[in-house]
């Protein structure tokens, strides 16, 4: 596979670096919780959890997901939309988007609940380095009802090629390219679903005290490097996120098959994913794959994205 269209970067680096801001349903508010340990016992945690999911829009099996804007749109709306930099202040200060607000991704679910009243903003725009991290948080905030969050594509590297260089362009290579397969793997045979435990028992707080716990943590806790899937493969449950013709020109060796937007659900395929070994999805670039992620981990799965996707390894 090509690495992402030289077209399609120049087009995205044309938005020029500047300095110095610039919807949604309002989440209900978690009560504070008065359950005993007994209750808590008593309440299939995931089943209450999934099934809020899937009474909210069930994101990940929606063909609105990745919910992404480009930067041309962003660039175009600076007085309207809110932006979000939740890069490290550091390189916050080295340059940002235009009446952007440094946010760590710790504090977020705070920032969105207590600062601001998120539905006064036609779109909220979450950015990174290169739009993974903020795929993983613009996910875990649109499953708490904030649906007019947005991850900017690219992240900063969509915006100056000085980010690019040092972020998006220094990591992309077809290292393993010539270690592909084409060999068609089957999914492990359904079984148990992951066991949920938090104080909680209602699905929306449920929900909110493991986003909390998950946007702390931050994602490098939930990502990994290609060179382990090619080394150590047998290790992961490895989820290939493309097309099935596309899969079958060539994928990391293991890899099984899941159809993007479709198959993560009840109702399809979800419970064929193991809850004894990391699952790790892929996509191309290794944003579509951080949403997935997000969701996997909120849901009781010990999942992690593959850094950078297929741009990283072919």
């Amino acid at each position: 596979m090509k690495h992402f269209s030289w077209l399609l970067l120049s087009v995205l680096l044309a938005a020029s670096l500047t300095l110095g801001s610039c919807g949604g349903n309002q989440p209900k508010k978690a009560e504070k919780s008065t359950n005993t340990n007994t209750e808590q016992q008593k309440v299939d945690q995931f089943n209450a959890l999934i099934s809020y999911i899937e009474n909210s829009g069930d994101l990940i099996n929606n063909k609105i997901v990745p919910t992404m804007i480009k930067p041309e749109e962003v660039h175009e709306n600076l007085s309207q939309y809110l932006v979000l930099d939740i890069r490290k202040h550091k390189d916050f200060l080295k340059g940002h988007i235009e009446g952007a607000k440094n946010i760590k991704m710790s504090e977020l679910i705070n920032y969105f609940e207590n600062d601001i009243d998120p539905s006064s903003f036609p779109k909220i725009v979450l950015v990174c380095y290169t739009g993974q991290s903020a795929g993983f948080a613009t996910a875990t905030l649109r499953m708490l009802g904030y649906d007019n969050v947005y991850d900017m594509k690219w992240g900063m590297s969509s915006w100056d090629k000085t980010f690019a260089k040092t972020k998006w362009l220094k990591n992309i290579a077809n290292t393993y390219a010539s270690k592909l397969e084409t060999t068609a793997n089957p999914k492990a045979t359904a079984g148990a679903y992951p066991k949920v435990l938090t104080t909680k028992t209602d699905g929306y707080a449920i929900l909110r005290e493991r986003a909390i716990k998950m946007l702390n943590d931050g994602f490098k806790k939930y990502t990994v490097k290609n060179e382990a899937l090619f080394t150590n493969g047998a290790n992961y449950y490895i989820i290939n996120y493309w097309p099935e013709a596309l899969y079958s020109k060539g994928h990391i060796p293991g890899a099984i098959q899941y159809q993007p937007k479709k198959s993560l659900g009840r109702a399809t395929f979800l419970n064929t994913l193991p809850t004894n070994k990391t699952v790790v999805p892929y996509c191309f670039t290794g944003q579509h794959s951080a949403f997935v992620t997000a969701y996997l981990n909120l849901i009781g799965y010990d999942a992690k994205s593959l850094l950078y996707g297929a741009n990283g390894f072919m």
